[in-house]
Protein backbone atom coordinates (compact mmCIF):
# COMPACT_ATOMS: atom_id res chain seq x y z
CA UNK A 1 0.00 0.00 0.00
CA UNK A 2 2.42 2.51 1.25
CA UNK A 3 4.30 1.47 -2.28
CA UNK A 4 1.35 2.94 -3.99
CA UNK A 5 0.87 6.04 -2.42
CA UNK A 6 5.07 6.88 -3.11
CA UNK A 7 4.21 6.12 -6.81
CA UNK A 8 1.03 8.02 -7.16
CA UNK A 9 3.18 11.09 -5.44
CA UNK A 10 6.04 10.94 -7.97
CA UNK A 11 3.16 10.66 -10.79
CA UNK A 12 1.48 13.90 -8.78
CA UNK A 13 5.18 15.66 -8.94
CA UNK A 14 6.33 14.86 -12.67
CA UNK A 15 2.65 16.19 -13.87
CA UNK A 16 3.19 19.68 -11.92
CA UNK A 17 6.74 20.13 -13.06
CA UNK A 18 5.95 19.63 -16.70
CA UNK A 19 2.96 22.14 -16.02
CA UNK A 20 5.30 24.88 -14.96
CA UNK A 21 7.80 24.20 -17.75
CA UNK A 22 4.76 24.57 -20.31
CA UNK A 23 3.69 27.31 -18.79
CA UNK A 24 7.00 28.98 -18.83
CA UNK A 25 8.25 27.86 -22.25
CA UNK A 26 4.57 29.96 -23.15
CA UNK A 27 5.47 32.78 -20.98
CA UNK A 28 8.65 33.23 -23.08
CA UNK A 29 7.12 32.93 -26.02
CA UNK A 30 4.65 35.48 -25.72
CA UNK A 31 7.57 37.89 -24.71
CA UNK A 32 8.98 37.36 -27.42
CA UNK A 33 6.22 37.87 -29.63
CA UNK A 34 5.64 41.11 -27.75
CA UNK A 35 9.00 42.06 -28.11
CA UNK A 36 8.87 41.59 -32.13
CA UNK A 37 6.21 43.12 -32.51
CA UNK A 38 7.11 46.50 -30.27
CA UNK A 39 10.48 45.91 -33.42
CA UNK A 40 7.43 45.77 -36.39
CA UNK A 41 5.62 48.92 -34.69
CA UNK A 42 8.78 51.11 -35.59
CA UNK A 43 8.32 52.91 -38.35
CA UNK A 44 11.72 52.47 -40.94
CA UNK A 45 13.62 55.59 -42.10
CA UNK A 46 15.95 56.58 -43.64
CA UNK A 47 18.10 59.30 -41.89
CA UNK A 48 21.79 61.36 -42.95
CA UNK A 49 23.99 62.58 -40.32
CA UNK A 50 24.10 66.56 -40.58
CA UNK A 51 27.58 68.14 -41.49
CA UNK A 52 28.39 71.77 -41.00
CA UNK A 53 29.86 73.57 -44.63
CA UNK A 54 31.13 76.77 -45.57
CA UNK A 55 28.64 78.38 -47.84
CA UNK A 56 29.46 79.35 -50.98
CA UNK A 57 26.16 80.72 -52.30
CA UNK A 58 25.83 82.52 -55.43
CA UNK A 59 22.77 84.44 -58.14
CA UNK A 60 23.66 84.52 -61.69
CA UNK A 61 22.64 88.39 -62.76
CA UNK A 62 22.61 90.10 -65.54
CA UNK A 63 24.78 93.30 -66.28
CA UNK A 64 26.21 95.91 -68.59
CA UNK A 65 29.50 97.20 -68.94
CA UNK A 66 30.46 100.58 -69.16
CA UNK A 67 33.60 103.21 -69.55
CA UNK A 68 34.16 104.61 -66.15
CA UNK A 69 33.71 108.22 -67.63
CA UNK A 70 32.04 109.03 -71.16
CA UNK A 71 30.81 111.93 -72.66
CA UNK A 72 29.64 113.02 -75.96
CA UNK A 73 31.83 116.08 -77.19
CA UNK A 74 29.73 119.39 -78.21
CA UNK A 75 30.12 123.15 -79.63
CA UNK A 76 28.84 126.25 -77.11
CA UNK A 77 28.92 128.05 -80.10
CA UNK A 78 27.39 128.38 -83.53
CA UNK A 79 30.65 128.18 -86.10
CA UNK A 80 31.91 126.55 -88.69
CA UNK A 81 34.60 123.64 -88.59
CA UNK A 82 38.34 125.08 -89.61
CA UNK A 83 40.00 122.09 -88.05
CA UNK A 84 39.73 118.74 -86.99
CA UNK A 85 42.74 117.87 -84.91
CA UNK A 86 42.57 114.12 -84.15
CA UNK A 87 41.83 110.60 -86.41
CA UNK A 88 39.07 108.53 -85.49
CA UNK A 89 39.75 105.78 -82.58
CA UNK A 90 42.70 108.15 -81.31
CA UNK A 91 43.65 108.01 -78.12
CA UNK A 92 43.64 111.50 -76.80
CA UNK A 93 44.81 113.54 -73.57
CA UNK A 94 43.22 115.41 -71.11
CA UNK A 95 43.03 118.99 -72.59
CA UNK A 96 44.12 118.10 -76.14
CA UNK A 97 42.83 120.22 -78.96
CA UNK A 98 40.00 117.93 -80.55
CA UNK A 99 37.84 120.87 -82.84
CA UNK A 100 38.87 124.31 -84.17
CA UNK A 101 36.38 126.70 -85.00
CA UNK A 102 36.10 129.46 -87.23
CA UNK A 103 36.75 132.83 -84.77
CA UNK A 104 38.02 134.94 -87.46
CA UNK A 105 35.53 137.42 -86.51
CA UNK A 106 36.67 137.24 -82.88
CA UNK A 107 40.67 138.06 -83.38
CA UNK A 108 39.49 141.20 -85.59
CA UNK A 109 37.79 142.18 -82.65
CA UNK A 110 40.52 141.57 -80.37
CA UNK A 111 42.95 143.59 -82.55
CA UNK A 112 40.30 146.61 -82.34
CA UNK A 113 40.14 145.90 -78.58
CA UNK A 114 44.10 145.57 -78.23
CA UNK A 115 44.36 149.24 -79.92
CA UNK A 116 42.01 151.27 -77.70
CA UNK A 117 42.91 149.43 -74.60
CA UNK A 118 46.55 150.44 -75.64
CA UNK A 119 45.21 154.42 -76.12
CA UNK A 120 43.69 154.38 -72.94
CA UNK A 121 46.49 152.87 -71.11
CA UNK A 122 48.72 155.91 -72.12
CA UNK A 123 45.33 158.20 -71.56
CA UNK A 124 45.48 157.00 -68.02
CA UNK A 125 49.05 157.58 -67.35
CA UNK A 126 48.84 161.04 -68.77
CA UNK A 127 45.91 162.22 -66.65
CA UNK A 128 47.30 160.20 -63.47
CA UNK A 129 50.35 162.78 -63.90
CA UNK A 130 47.89 165.89 -64.84
CA UNK A 131 46.28 164.73 -61.40
CA UNK A 132 49.33 164.96 -59.24
CA UNK A 133 49.68 168.53 -60.48
CA UNK A 134 45.70 168.91 -59.69
CA UNK A 135 45.52 170.39 -63.83
CA UNK A 136 42.30 168.27 -64.12
CA UNK A 137 39.81 167.56 -61.94
CA UNK A 138 39.40 164.22 -60.31
CA UNK A 139 36.25 163.12 -62.12
CA UNK A 140 38.33 163.67 -65.64
CA UNK A 141 40.85 161.10 -64.42
CA UNK A 142 38.35 158.98 -63.00
CA UNK A 143 36.56 158.84 -66.52
CA UNK A 144 39.51 157.98 -68.50
CA UNK A 145 40.21 154.79 -65.79
CA UNK A 146 36.82 153.50 -66.21
CA UNK A 147 37.13 153.18 -69.43
CA UNK A 148 40.53 151.32 -69.16
CA UNK A 149 38.93 149.05 -66.50
CA UNK A 150 35.83 148.53 -69.40
CA UNK A 151 38.04 147.79 -72.17
CA UNK A 152 40.31 144.78 -70.32
CA UNK A 153 36.78 143.34 -69.54
CA UNK A 154 36.06 143.31 -73.14
CA UNK A 155 39.29 141.39 -74.12
CA UNK A 156 38.48 139.25 -71.67
CA UNK A 157 35.38 138.51 -72.99
CA UNK A 158 36.70 137.73 -76.52
CA UNK A 159 39.40 135.65 -74.96
CA UNK A 160 36.89 133.61 -73.39
CA UNK A 161 34.75 133.56 -76.82
CA UNK A 162 38.16 132.39 -78.65
CA UNK A 163 38.46 129.76 -76.06
CA UNK A 164 35.04 128.07 -77.43
CA UNK A 165 36.26 128.18 -80.58
CA UNK A 166 38.42 125.96 -78.96
CA UNK A 167 36.85 121.98 -78.56
CA UNK A 168 39.43 120.36 -76.03
CA UNK A 169 39.44 116.73 -74.46
CA UNK A 170 37.96 116.77 -71.06
CA UNK A 171 39.99 114.13 -70.08
CA UNK A 172 42.20 111.17 -71.24
CA UNK A 173 40.48 108.83 -73.63
CA UNK A 174 39.72 107.09 -76.67
CA UNK A 175 38.10 109.13 -79.37
CA UNK A 176 35.01 107.63 -81.50
CA UNK A 177 34.03 108.53 -85.02
CA UNK A 178 33.53 112.38 -85.29
CA UNK A 179 29.86 112.70 -86.51
CA UNK A 180 30.60 116.04 -88.34
CA UNK A 181 33.42 117.05 -91.04
CA UNK A 182 36.23 119.66 -91.70
CA UNK A 183 34.20 123.00 -92.95
CA UNK A 184 30.41 121.86 -91.02
CA UNK A 185 28.73 124.18 -89.08
CA UNK A 186 27.77 123.21 -86.01
CA UNK A 187 25.96 124.79 -83.11
CA UNK A 188 25.42 124.61 -79.14
CA UNK A 189 23.85 121.25 -78.11
CA UNK A 190 25.20 119.39 -81.30
CA UNK A 191 27.35 115.68 -80.53
CA UNK A 192 30.70 115.87 -82.19
CA UNK A 193 32.34 112.94 -81.03
CA UNK A 194 32.00 110.44 -78.28
CA UNK A 195 34.92 110.19 -75.66
CA UNK A 196 35.30 107.15 -73.17
CA UNK A 197 38.00 106.37 -70.73
CA UNK A 198 38.32 103.14 -70.92
CA UNK A 199 41.34 102.34 -68.57
CA UNK A 200 38.32 100.78 -65.86
CA UNK A 201 34.34 99.46 -66.51
CA UNK A 202 31.96 99.93 -64.36
CA UNK A 203 28.90 97.06 -64.23
CA UNK A 204 25.65 98.08 -63.48
CA UNK A 205 23.49 95.24 -62.52
CA UNK A 206 20.15 94.87 -60.28
CA UNK A 207 20.16 92.43 -57.55
CA UNK A 208 16.75 91.10 -55.77
CA UNK A 209 15.09 92.80 -52.80
CA UNK A 210 16.27 89.17 -50.73
CA UNK A 211 19.57 89.85 -51.23
CA UNK A 212 19.54 94.00 -50.05
CA UNK A 213 21.85 92.91 -47.14
CA UNK A 214 24.24 91.34 -49.21
CA UNK A 215 25.32 94.56 -51.13
CA UNK A 216 28.50 96.38 -49.81
CA UNK A 217 30.53 98.87 -50.34
CA UNK A 218 33.47 97.05 -51.41
CA UNK A 219 32.19 93.46 -51.79
CA UNK A 220 34.03 91.25 -54.77
CA UNK A 221 32.35 90.00 -57.30
CA UNK A 222 33.29 88.20 -60.31
CA UNK A 223 31.51 88.22 -63.78
CA UNK A 224 32.40 86.38 -67.26
CA UNK A 225 31.52 88.19 -70.53
CA UNK A 226 30.26 86.63 -74.10
CA UNK A 227 33.95 86.19 -75.41
CA UNK A 228 35.23 83.42 -72.93
CA UNK A 229 34.43 82.09 -69.48
CA UNK A 230 37.48 83.21 -67.81
CA UNK A 231 36.48 84.82 -64.47
CA UNK A 232 37.29 88.96 -63.72
CA UNK A 233 37.03 90.20 -60.41
CA UNK A 234 35.12 93.69 -59.83
CA UNK A 235 34.47 95.87 -56.39
CA UNK A 236 31.24 97.23 -55.51
CA UNK A 237 31.54 100.99 -55.45
CA UNK A 238 27.78 102.00 -55.04
CA UNK A 239 24.24 101.43 -55.27
CA UNK A 240 20.97 103.22 -56.02
CA UNK A 241 19.67 104.94 -53.12
CA UNK A 242 15.95 103.02 -52.83
CA UNK A 243 14.55 100.02 -55.05
CA UNK A 244 12.86 100.34 -58.60
CA UNK A 245 9.32 100.06 -57.98
CA UNK A 246 8.54 97.91 -61.03
CA UNK A 247 10.93 94.25 -59.97
CA UNK A 248 11.56 95.71 -56.16
CA UNK A 249 15.13 95.25 -57.21
CA UNK A 250 18.22 97.31 -56.32
CA UNK A 251 21.00 99.06 -59.41
CA UNK A 252 24.27 97.99 -58.06
CA UNK A 253 27.54 99.34 -59.43
CA UNK A 254 30.58 97.45 -59.42
CA UNK A 255 34.46 99.09 -60.98
CA UNK A 256 36.65 96.42 -62.49
CA UNK A 257 40.38 97.18 -64.26
CA UNK A 258 40.28 97.19 -67.84
CA UNK A 259 43.89 98.14 -67.93
CA UNK A 260 44.71 94.92 -71.41
CA UNK A 261 41.54 96.99 -72.84
CA UNK A 262 39.82 93.82 -72.62
CA UNK A 263 36.33 95.54 -72.12
CA UNK A 264 34.28 97.86 -74.89
CA UNK A 265 31.45 99.53 -73.33
CA UNK A 266 27.95 98.12 -73.84
CA UNK A 267 28.74 94.46 -73.39
CA UNK A 268 27.11 92.59 -71.11
CA UNK A 269 28.13 90.60 -68.17
CA UNK A 270 27.42 87.34 -66.36
CA UNK A 271 27.28 88.11 -62.69
CA UNK A 272 28.37 86.02 -59.76
CA UNK A 273 26.85 87.55 -56.69
CA UNK A 274 26.93 85.98 -53.31
CA UNK A 275 24.51 85.58 -51.45
CA UNK A 276 25.66 85.03 -48.02
CA UNK A 277 28.32 86.65 -45.65
CA UNK A 278 32.15 85.47 -46.08
CA UNK A 279 32.36 83.07 -43.91
CA UNK A 280 28.67 82.07 -43.34
CA UNK A 281 28.06 77.59 -42.82
CA UNK A 282 25.22 75.93 -43.16
CA UNK A 283 24.17 72.37 -43.79
CA UNK A 284 22.89 70.84 -46.78
CA UNK A 285 20.18 67.88 -46.90
CA UNK A 286 17.81 66.41 -49.42
CA UNK A 287 14.89 68.71 -50.38
CA UNK A 288 12.04 66.10 -49.42
CA UNK A 289 13.43 66.00 -45.90
CA UNK A 290 11.84 69.61 -45.51
CA UNK A 291 8.50 70.04 -43.76
CA UNK A 292 6.42 73.51 -44.74
CA UNK A 293 5.02 74.58 -41.68
CA UNK A 294 2.63 77.96 -40.62
CA UNK A 295 5.58 79.72 -39.42
CA UNK A 296 8.11 78.33 -42.59
CA UNK A 297 9.95 74.98 -42.63
CA UNK A 298 11.10 71.86 -40.10
CA UNK A 299 12.53 68.75 -40.20
CA UNK A 300 12.51 65.75 -38.63
CA UNK A 301 15.20 64.36 -36.30
CA UNK A 302 15.85 60.91 -34.75
CA UNK A 303 16.38 61.49 -30.87
CA UNK A 304 16.03 58.12 -28.89
CA UNK A 305 14.37 56.42 -31.54
CA UNK A 306 11.86 58.74 -32.21
CA UNK A 307 11.00 61.48 -34.36
CA UNK A 308 11.35 64.84 -32.93
CA UNK A 309 10.07 68.16 -35.26
CA UNK A 310 13.07 70.75 -35.49
CA UNK A 311 12.17 74.17 -37.18
CA UNK A 312 14.99 75.56 -39.78
CA UNK A 313 16.22 78.47 -41.05
CA UNK A 314 16.63 77.96 -44.74
CA UNK A 315 18.98 79.20 -47.28
CA UNK A 316 18.72 78.63 -51.38
CA UNK A 317 16.88 75.62 -52.60
CA UNK A 318 17.02 73.55 -55.66
CA UNK A 319 14.92 70.51 -57.08
CA UNK A 320 17.44 68.55 -54.60
CA UNK A 321 18.95 69.75 -52.39
CA UNK A 322 18.30 72.90 -49.71
CA UNK A 323 20.95 74.42 -47.73
CA UNK A 324 19.67 74.79 -43.89
CA UNK A 325 21.36 77.77 -42.17
CA UNK A 326 20.53 77.50 -38.39
CA UNK A 327 17.90 74.91 -36.38
CA UNK A 328 19.91 71.92 -36.84
CA UNK A 329 23.88 70.74 -35.78
CA UNK A 330 26.40 69.13 -36.83
CA UNK A 331 26.06 65.58 -35.98
CA UNK A 332 21.94 65.48 -35.92
CA UNK A 333 20.66 62.73 -37.58
CA UNK A 334 18.23 64.23 -39.91
CA UNK A 335 15.43 61.64 -41.43
CA UNK A 336 14.66 61.93 -45.13
CA UNK A 337 12.62 59.51 -45.73
CA UNK A 338 8.87 58.03 -45.25
CA UNK A 339 8.25 61.79 -44.05
CA UNK A 340 4.12 62.06 -44.56
CA UNK A 341 3.49 59.58 -42.24
CA UNK A 342 5.63 60.57 -39.23
CA UNK A 343 4.38 62.84 -36.55
CA UNK A 344 5.95 64.50 -33.22
CA UNK A 345 7.50 60.87 -31.41
CA UNK A 346 6.78 58.36 -33.63
CA UNK A 347 9.00 55.25 -32.68
CA UNK A 348 11.44 55.16 -35.61
CA UNK A 349 14.06 52.91 -36.62
CA UNK A 350 17.22 53.68 -38.89
CA UNK A 351 17.45 51.34 -41.93
CA UNK A 352 19.81 53.16 -44.15
CA UNK A 353 22.05 55.96 -42.52
CA UNK A 354 24.21 58.03 -44.89
CA UNK A 355 27.10 60.46 -43.91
Amino acid sequence: MKQKINLWNSLLLSILIITIVSCSKNSDANLAANETSMEVAKLPVDVIEAKELELNQEENLVGTLLPIQEVAIVSEVSQKITKIAFKDGDHVSKGQLLYKLNDADIRAKQKELFAELKLAQLNEQRYASLLKTEAIRQQEYDDIETKLQSLHAQVEFLNFQISKTEIRAPFSGKIGISKVDLGAYVYPGLELVNLQDQSKIKINFSVPEKYLLQVNKGKIVTFTTQLSNKSYKATISASNSGLDNQNRSLMVQAVADNSQNEFKGGMSAKINFSTVETGAKGIKIPSQALIPGENGYNVYVLDNDRAKTIPVKIGNRTENEVTILSGIKDGDKVIISNILRLGEGTPVVAVIESN
